[in-house]
Order: structure tokens, then sequence, then C-alpha cells
């Protein structure tokens, strides 16, 4: 039967979807939400398992440049971005102003509001997570994810409700990442440009549990990737942004303009952009428009 099979699958208490909750059970969702780091501080004296991975030295800015391309801006704007990137300074603050960041890259200062505005929402996580404590000299993941297995870094206490709390937190992650690898092993191998994207409402409905239990257990989380240290959230993003899918189809066509809408798709899955047959006509038809709009701006008049 359908309904008993779901049922013995699912031995996990859907905790967040009751409206009360116990004390215990706020304990453990508290547990899932906070990070290695804060969780080895926390419950010192500890003892660790040794899992021979050593904490990866990265500062701010070398994280938010590896994670410009995801922001699909043109070259120019990502010169910019770059620059106001390395102007944040160790507690947050920016050290440039709009009119100056204008001036410099000779762009309207309403611009220069927008590219500040789009660093620091889209990489908020991230600058909280490198400023909020300037002691903190290393980034220690959550989880070690190859294409072959995930490992969640794990933390030994003696006290058996904190255990407890902790084994049911290893075990969320670890479902998580198994999905996120399962379905980007030619992403983490370096076949793929770009990750297969989840939403958390489908994770959520893929583990049996609530969305915001996925939240929680993303929400400052690091994976060790052999792409590189990289936050959890990264995997739960949002569609690629329109510019990028956009650039992408531009250089498939300057390579072969005889390419079909049927092969673009084909070559962008492959790449690791899901997007349909029509989306791919669609866009295809937008470069065409600007293409023609350019070629009219420069084409010479000829008055009689």
């Amino acid at each position: 039967m359908p309904n008993s099979k779901r049922n013995n699958n699912s031995q996990t208490p859907r905790l967040e979807q009751k409206l009360l909750l116990t004390k215990t059970e706020r304990f453990y969702l508290n547990i899932l939400e906070l990070p290695y780091h804060i969780l080895r501080e926390k419950y010192l004296p500890v003892v660790e398992i040794d899992d021979t991975y050593h904490p990866y030295s990265e500062d701010l800015h070398g994280v938010l440049v590896k994670l410009l391309p995801y922001l699909g801006l043109t070259d120019q704007e990502e010169k910019v971005a770059e620059y106001i990137i390395y102007n944040i300074d160790s507690s947050g603050k920016l050290r440039i102003t709009p009119l100056e960041l204008a001036e410099k890259f000779n762009i309207e200062v309403q611009q220069a509001k927008e590219l500040i505005d789009l660093i620091f929402t889209e990489f908020a996580e991230e600058i909280q997570q490198h400023t909020v404590n300037e002691n903190l000299m290393y980034i220690e993941p959550d989880i070690i994810m190859t294409p072959e297995k995930v490992e969640v870094r794990k933390i030994e206490v003696k006290d058996p409700i904190i255990t407890k709390a902790l084994q049911m937190r290893e075990e969320t992650l670890l479902k998580i990442c198994e999905e996120i690898r399962k379905v980007n092993e030619y992403f983490l191998r370096g076949y793929r440009k770009y990750p297969q994207i989840f939403t958390m409402r489908y994770m959520a409905r893929l583990l049996g549990v609530h969305v915001s239990t996925i939240s929680r257990a993303v929400r400052n989380k690091h994976v060790s990737t052999p792409l590189g240290i990289l936050p959890l959230r990264f995997f739960f993003g949002r569609i690629l942004n329109k510019k990028i899918v956009l650039q992408e189809i531009e250089k498939l066509l300057k390579l072969d303009s005889e390419l079909t809408d049927a092969h673009i798709t084909l070559v962008l899955k492959s790449a690791g952009i899901q997007i349909s047959r029509r989306t791919v006509n669609k866009y295809r038809r937008m470069l065409e428009i600007l293409q023609n709009n350019q070629n009219d701006k420069t084409t010479p008049s000829t008055g009689g």
C-alpha cells in the first residue's frame, strides 16, 4: 500500500509542521541551524573525530570574487563589482561612495548605487560570516563533498541530549547533500560550468520534512568541494540570471550560427543550465533584435 510505504520511509518527525514545539524539539532545531565552528566553540571541551580535514584560509574578498560570475554581470559591471568588493573593509563597511565609484569608472551614480546594493544584498551572508568576528581567520566547512561521497564533519560530546541533536543534524545535512551530490556529479568533476539548482520546497518534499527545516539546515553552512569552499546555499540559489543565459546562447551562436534551438538546449543542459527549447527560442529572438538595433545604429546614413 502506498500510504503504509510512505509512513515507513518517513521516520524523522516533521518537527516544524506542529503548531507547538516542545523544548527538546526547539533545541534540536537550534542545533541544526548552527554552523560547525560555533558548535565546536559552544560545546568545548569536545572530542573531535579526526576527519583529516584542515581549515581553509580564505578572506572575504576571495570568497566574493569567486561568486561574482553567478550575478550575470557584463564585463564592465564585473570590473566595477570587483573594485567594490576590494573596498569592503574588515568590519563590512564600504570605503568608497557611489559618487567616487561613478567618477572612477565613468558610469552614472545610479548605476554605481545599484551595483553596490546588488553586492551587499546578494552576498549579505558571506559578508556577515567574514566580518562578524575579526578573529575568525578560517572557513571551517560543515560538509566535505566529492563526486563520489559526502561526509558531514562530526563533533562528539558526552551529554546524551546534545549527542542526539548532533546526530539528527548530521543525518539531515547528509540527506540534503547526498541529493545535491547525485545531480551535480558532473559539476563537481568540472565538466559543467554551473551547478544544478534546487528549490528548498522541492528538497523538503524529497526528504519528507518541512521547508523551514531545509532553510535552517542550509543557513550559514559551507561545503568543501573539489572546486573550493562554497556556501551551501549556493546550490539553492535563484535560477541563473537571465543575463548569464543570454551570454551563453550568444557565445554558442558566434561559434555556429546554424545551431538549432534543440541543439542549444542540449548544450546548455550539459553545462548545468536547465532550460526549455521554447525559452531558448525566446532568448535567441531577443538577441537577434538587439543585434539588429546595434547594426542600425552603426550603419551610416546615405542621404540623397
